[in-house]
C-alpha cells in the first residue's frame, strides 16, 4: 500500500503550478545608414516604407522627421533559447517594422511577447493570428530563464534541443526588412560614409504588483559586447503595461547608440593631427550635414519611461561622450578656418571650399 502512493509526490514536483505567470517581451533592433548619396525627402521615405500597400505609413516632422512602416506579422514555431538549456518551444507571431529617421538612418525591429500556453497541444493558426506579437510557450521554464537565454551571445544550441534545430531568430526577420528597403528603386545605393550596422537585442519583464517590491524602482542593464552588438535588460513596474512603449524606447536607444558609434568611428579614422584640418573636415562633413542635429535622446519616449535615459546618462553617459565628439568637430572646423588664409588668392577673396560650410568672405 505505501509503495503505490510514492509516485504521486514526484509528479507534483515535476513542474510549476498551473497558475504560474509568464510575461517577457523580447526583441531586436538593427540600425544602419540608408544606402543613398544624400538625404531623401518625405515622399521618397513614404514609398520606401510602403511595405503593405493596404496600410498607411506613419510620419512625423517634430522634433525630427521620422516615418514608420505598418507592423508586419510573421508566424513562428521554433525552440526558444533558455539560460539553463531547458527545452522550450514557442508558437505564435512576431511583429516587425522598418523606420527612417532624418531621411538617412534606417532601422528595422522585431519583437514578441512570450506568454504561457494554455495547453500542451498546438492550436490552429487562426488562434495565434488573433494575438499578434504573442508567442505561446509550452514549457516549464520561467521568465528569468528565457530572458537569460535570449540575451546570451554564446552558442546558439543547447543540450536539450541539439545543434540541428534553430532557435527563434529575430535577427533574420529584421535583416529581411532592411534588405527589402535597401533594394528599393527609389534610392541610388551610394553611401555617403562608411557606417556599420549595429544590433540591440532587448528583453523586458514586469514586476508583479503583489511582489512587495517598490513599484517605482525599475531596473536597466545595458551591455556593449563589441563594436556592433549590444543587449538591454529592462525590468518595469506593473504600472507601465504597454509593450509598444517599451519597443519605442528600445528603438530610440538603438538609434542614439548608432549615432554615437558612427560619429566616434568617423572621428577615430579621420587622421586628426596627421593631415591638414581642411582634409579632416572634408572627411567628417557628412556627419556634420546629416547626423549631428538628430541627437535628441528620449524625444520619442513615453513619459513613463523617461527614467531610462536618465539612468543611461549617469552611466555610461551617452551625452557626455557626444558633447566631447561635437567639441572635437568644432575644433577641427576652427583649425581649418585658421589654416586657410595662408593659401588665400592674392586678389583679396578668401574662399574656403574644402570645409564644411564652404565659407566665403569677399573683401
Amino acid at each position: 500500500m505505501p509503495a503505490s502512493t510514492r509516485p504521486a509526490p514526484a509528479r507534483a514536483r515535476a513542474g510549476p503550478a498551473p497558475t504560474e505567470n509568464l510575461d517577457v517581451l523580447v526583441g531586436e533592433v538593427r540600425t544602419t545608414l540608408l544606402q543613398n548619396s544624400h538625404q531623401v525627402g518625405a515622399d521618397t521615405v513614404a514609398r520606401l516604407l510602403d511595405l503593405d500597400p493596404g496600410r498607411r505609413v506613419l510620419r512625423a516632422t517634430r522634433p525630427f522627421t521620422h516615418a514608420v512602416s505598418p507592423d508586419e506579422q510573421v508566424g513562428v514555431h521554433c525552440p526558444l533559447p533558455t539560460g539553463s538549456g531547458t527545452r522550450a518551444d514557442g508558437v505564435g507571431t512576431v511583429l516587425a517594422r522598418a523606420s527612417v529617421t532624418g531621411g538617412i538612418i534606417l532601422q528595422a525591429s522585431a519583437w514578441a511577447r512570450l506568454v504561457r500556453a494554455a495547453g500542451e497541444r498546438r492550436l490552429p493558426w487562426s488562434h495565434y493570428l488573433t494575438n499578434p506579437g504573442t508567442i505561446e510557450v509550452g514549457a516549464r521554464c520561467g521568465a528569468s530563464d528565457l530572458t537569460t537565454g535570449f540575451l546570451r551571445d554564446s552558442a546558439r544550441s543547447s543540450p536539450a534541443v541539439g545543434p540541428a534545430r534553430e532557435y527563434l531568430d529575430l535577427g533574420a526577420v529584421v535583416n529581411r526588412l532592411l534588405n527589402q528597403v535597401q533594394r528599393m528603386p527609389y534610392i541610388d545605393r551610394v553611401t555617403m560614409l562608411r557606417a556599420r550596422r549595429t544590433r540591440l537585442r532587448f528583453a523586458v519583464t514586469w514586476r508583479s504588483p503583489d511582489s512587495g517590491e517598490l513599484a517605482e524602482s525599475p531596473d536597466i542593464e545595458l551591455v556593449v559586447h563589441d563594436e556592433t552588438s549590444r543587449t538591454l535588460r529592462l525590468r518595469l513596474p506593473a504600472s507601465i503595461s504597454d509593450p509598444a512603449e517599451a519597443v519605442v524606447a528600445c528603438e530610440d536607444l538603438a538609434l542614439h547608440d548608432w549615432l554615437l558609434t558612427t560619429v566616434a568611428n568617423l572621428m577615430e579614422n579621420s587622421r586628426i593631427g596627421v593631415d591638414p584640418a581642411a582634409e579632416v573636415v572634408a572627411r567628417i562633413r557628412p556627419a556634420v550635414d546629416h547626423l549631428l542635429h538628430l541627437w535628441m535622446p528620449g524625444a520619442r519616449v513615453a513619459e513613463d519611461l523617461g527614467w531610462m535615459w536618465a539612468a543611461l546618462e549617469r552611466r555610461p553617459g551617452f551625452s557626455r561622450q557626444w558633447t566631447s565628439l561635437r567639441g572635437q568637430i568644432q575644433n577641427q572646423l576652427l583649425l581649418a578656418v585658421l589654416e586657410k588664409p595662408a593659401a588665400a588668392p592674392a586678389h583679396g577673396n578668401l574662399v574656403f571650399q574644402d570645409g564644411v560650410e564652404g565659407l566665403s568672405h569677399r573683401a
